[in-house]
């Protein structure tokens, strides 16, 4: 039975989060919560800027990062994935010039991490379909499209993809089969993960987290079991019941007045046929308003013993109703929201404000979760990338150039010797970064580029911030007449403008505030003027007036009564309101990814592993063709583990995205038969026609296979045919 609640609970989560009316959900706590949690949290859309952006070229470059991904068109999805789901995944990935961003619910990936809880490894899955037609029919979809699924292997050098007829598992090891290239291996050309995962509710522990239904279970299937109940209970006794002593035929007749069944003798009788029954016997029922059969408008001829008459059940009583509103109230203030519908603590408009405010708290809250502490560092990451390729162009379009990083390999076992390049390598890189930045720094100051430099200027903090472009409660005139006034008070006060027009802007940053100002604040700098002929004023009337303690000396002679420090505050006051400008924020931030550092990067880029051991984790893992090949390059040959110079980057090699429907195959799938290689390149023992062992119903199998095959002994020539065929010995004798 728990099971089967569990089951029940999931599809109401599955319906509500992809609306889907096909389940029988009966309940609309899930549904409306979604939809309280996406109002509040997405209001008239999100704007994303950067917190410091002295050059001017970040905020365009976000605004057309966002536009190019329609993050705003599929932010109400994420919304309700993440608050049903628990968490989910940021990531992104380089294609050409540009970034697409996606996003993973957490059933799609798996992220690990290391002891320092900095992103290690993740695991991708995702599908797509293809309009090829391939493959068995079964595999394919309705509108003649193929489905299939990706998934991809993440680490901080390498990027491995696979391309897959069936739904993988992240348990499974990622499929060897690059004969019919549906495997592919791609270096990392950012150096670290580019992906950021989002919480929800998270634990006081450990990096988990839940949806916001999970706790409340049990109740809300005991609500959408108390809904049906209240359902069946309207849909059985909703129609009236009509009681009477005369016959059916009497009163009841078919809804298209054609067929209208009319008592006979035969049927007064008590006789039958296929199409009409008998009429002899009084019958009691509920008549249906469903165009099938109906009451006449006349019924004539009643006598005084005849009886007719409707029941009217009640199908749902007060305390039921009452209850079921009760319930479904308390269950949305658990989740932290309002019910619309049923608000018995708010009288009127002010108390109804205030208490969504309990909901636009919530959603405020689950905004950092998937924001500030999800989307916005995603895009510092690309920021950090941006500046990182701004960096290199630079030093290519200046030929201020890093130095050769070492290799082990090329020292033969010398780690003396090994150590010392490193060390001198580590020395020169330094300086390279002091005399880029030098050049840099002097290029930004002449406020001259050479051609060919791309990327973003480094600018200092690359934090990103976000916010409303409208609120859920439109202000009238006369809350913007209040706040101004109280701008003006506090203006009075002596208060910064920029600080007072905070109520009045709250969404605006403190630049924009800046540039607000940029007129002439003609009343502000009237009272200033005046307090200043008025403190002329005291110091002309103090001159002219005798110290009490000593007449022959002005007032004005007394250092205790100095009015020079009020004349220079009142000047600096009015220089201040006079010229505004933005604060630059020169941290860098602490949303810096861990990355591999620079001898890694050249190792990678070089085509080699990370490590010159290969300890770590292997770039390429042999198949069974690779496996022969290493078998017949001979003993201590390295023919079939080391990787190859020229391996492409991710952001050159394309890949479908998750939920597109392709045109064409994008492995270039042949049909069996016409593979691009003969027969006898096949790997041993595998056969045209076979299963397909590298399918993840089948994970293992081609493993031991390949292993099978390592361990078998090889022939070396195929023995000559004597011109005599072999028989069975019964034929023999």
């Amino acid at each position: 039975m728990a099971q089967q609640d569990t089951g029940r609970f999931e599809q109401i989560l599955e319906a509500a989060r992809e609306r889907k009316s096909d389940n029988g959900a009966d309940t609309t706590i899930v549904s409306g919560h979604l939809a309280q949690m996406r109002l509040f949290m997405l209001r008239q859309g999100i704007e994303f800027y950067p917190r410091a952006d002295t050059y001017g070229f970040r905020h365009p470059f976000l605004e057309k990062l966002i536009e190019e991904n329609e993050i705003d068109q599929r932010l109400e999805g994420i919304t309700d994935d993440f608050i049903a789901r628990g968490k989910g995944l940021w990531f992104f990935r380089p294609v050409g010039n540009n970034y697409r961003i996606m996003w993973f619910g957490r059933d799609d990936y798996k992220a690990y991490y290391d002891s320092d809880l900095q992103l290690e490894e993740l695991d991708l899955i995702y599908s797509f379909q293809s309009r090829a037609n391939v493959g068995a029919p079964a595999l394919q979809q309705p509108g003649g499209a193929k489905k299939q699924y990706v998934r991809l292997s993440v680490k901080r050098d390498q990027i491995v993809e696979s391309i897959s007829d069936e739904r993988p598992t992240f348990d499974t090891p990622l499929p060897v089969d690059t004969l019919t290239g549906r495997r592919r291996t791609t270096n990392n050309s950012l150096g670290f993960v580019p992906a950021i995962e989002a919480f929800n509710w998270m634990r006081s522990t450990g990096m988990d987290a839940t949806g916001d239904f999970a706790g409340l279970e049990s109740h809300i299937l005991k609500h959408d079991r108390l809904v049906r109940n209240i359902g069946d209970n309207i849909n059985f006794f909703g129609s009236p019941t009509l009681v009477s002593s005369r016959p059916k035929s009497d009163l009841v007749e078919a809804g298209d007045g054609a067929s209208a069944q009319r008592p006979t003798i035969s049927s007064r009788a008590g006789f039958s046929s296929e199409d009409r029954s008998s009429t002899r016997f009084s019958l009691t029922g509920a008549p249906t308003l469903d165009g099938s059969v109906r009451v006449p408008r006349l019924i004539a001829n009643l006598e005084s013993t005849d009886r007719v008459q409707y029941i009217s059940p009640n199908a749902v009583t007060g305390d039921q109703n009452l209850y079921a509103r009760q319930y479904r109230e308390e269950v949305r203030t658990a989740l932290g929201g309002v019910d619309e519908l049923g608000i018995s603590s708010g009288a009127t408009a002010y108390e109804i404000k205030s208490l969504f405010g309990r909901a636009a708290t919530t959603a405020l809250r689950k905004c950092r979760g998937l924001l500030t502490y999800g989307l916005c560092k995603l895009l510092s990451l690309v920021i950090y990338n941006e500046e990182r390729i701004f960096r290199e162009s630079f030093s290519m379009a200046v030929n201020v150039l890093p130095p050769d990083a070492p290799m082990k390999e090329d020292f033969e076992g010398d780690d003396e010797a090994f150590s010392a390049a490193e060390e001198k390598y580590r020395a020169g890189y330094a300086k390279y970064l002091d005399k880029l930045d030098a050049a840099i720094g002097k290029a930004i100051e002449k406020q001259e580029f050479p051609p060919g430099v791309v990327g973003l200027i480094p600018d200092g903090d690359r934090r990103i911030e976000w916010r409303w472009r409208g609120p859920v409660f439109e202000e009238s005139t006369e809350d913007i007449l209040n706040n101004s006034i109280v701008v003006r008070n506090l203006q009075e006060l002596g208060v910064n403008s920029i600080e007072a027009l905070r109520y009045l802007f709250p969404s605006k940053t403190d630049e924009e505030r800046s540039a607000m100002l940029n007129g002439y604040p003609f009343r502000l700098a009237q009272a200033t003027q005046q307090s200043i002929a008025t403190f002329l004023n005291l110091i002309g009337s103090m001159r002219q007036i005798p110290h009490p303690q000593a007449p022959n000396l002005p007032l004005i002679a007394d250092a205790r009564l100095d009015l020079t420090p009020f004349l220079y505050r009142t000047f600096d006051f009015l220089k201040r309101e006079l010229t505004y400008a933005g604060q630059f924020g020169d941290a860098p931030g602490s949303g810096d990814p861990a990355e591999l550092d620079p001898i890694q990067r050249a190792r990678v880029n070089a085509g080699r592993p990370v490590d010159a051991t290969g300890a770590d984790r292997a770039a390429f893992v042999p198949d069974a063709a690779q496996l022969s090949a290493a078998r017949t390059a001979g003993p201590g040959s390295m023919a079939g583990g080391v990787q190859q110079p020229g391996r492409s980057f991710e952001r050159d090699a394309p890949i479908p995205a998750p939920g597109a429907l392709m045109g064409t195959d994008p492995i270039g799938k042949r049909l069996p038969g016409s593979l691009p290689f003969g027969r006898s390149q096949l790997p041993p023992g595998i056969q045209f026609g076979d299963a397909d062992l590298r399918a993840p119903s089948n994970a293992g199998v081609f493993a031991e296979l390949a292993e099978r095959v390592a361990k078998r002994p090889e022939r070396t020539s195929r023995p000559a045919r004597s011109g005599r065929r072999r028989v069975p010995r019964q034929r023999q004798q």
